[in-house]
């Protein structure tokens, strides 16, 4: 924890609380929130270059600190015809990711969130990598928002 499913789970809860008061959050604008959400942790790749005798942690590792990740947000809203609000979705989703990876208890120091500025690490240490438990309650949590939303647009619809 936190796993991609718990990233991509929180993620879509808060957008789709959000949308009940925020017309914003469409379902297109979700989905930016929850890419967003796994963006840091697309310095796994480099598990698939170590498959091929390739070592690309220390190119790569900036991707999981702020700064590399919100440059990888720039990067991708360029893609996108409405680029600062493309900009800010997946910013949210950044921003939700490294609040549950405070979460975490650390092996080293925690996360440079301030890096270049500080090399100074962060964290919270309240939850160890390996607890499934929080996986089942993100999902259970999205599971009641599901069935909350959907009643409350049966409601809508109905009126």
């Amino acid at each position: 924890m936190p796993d991609w499913v718990v990233h991509l789970a929180v993620a879509w809860s808060v957008c789709r609380i959000l949308s009940f008061r925020y017309p914003q959050f469409n379902p297109a604008n979700i989905v930016l929130v929850m890419v967003g959400s796994i963006f840091p942790d697309a310095i796994k790749i480099s598990i698939l270059t170590e498959l091929v005798g390739y070592d690309m942690w220390d190119y790569i590792y900036v991707f999981h600190l702020p700064v590399g990740t919100f440059l990888l947000a720039g990067i991708a809203a360029l893609l996108f015809r409405e680029k600062k609000s493309a900009f800010l979705f997946l910013s949210m989703g950044i921003v939700t990711h490294y609040l549950l990876d405070l979460l975490l208890i650390q092996v080293g120091y925690g996360m440079a969130l301030f890096y270049p500025l500080s090399w100074t690490g962060f964290t919270l240490n309240l939850v160890p990598n390996d607890d499934y438990y929080i996986t089942i309650m993100a999902l259970f949590i999205a599971l009641i928002v599901y069935l909350v939303s959907r009643q409350v647009e049966k409601r809508k619809f109905n009126h």
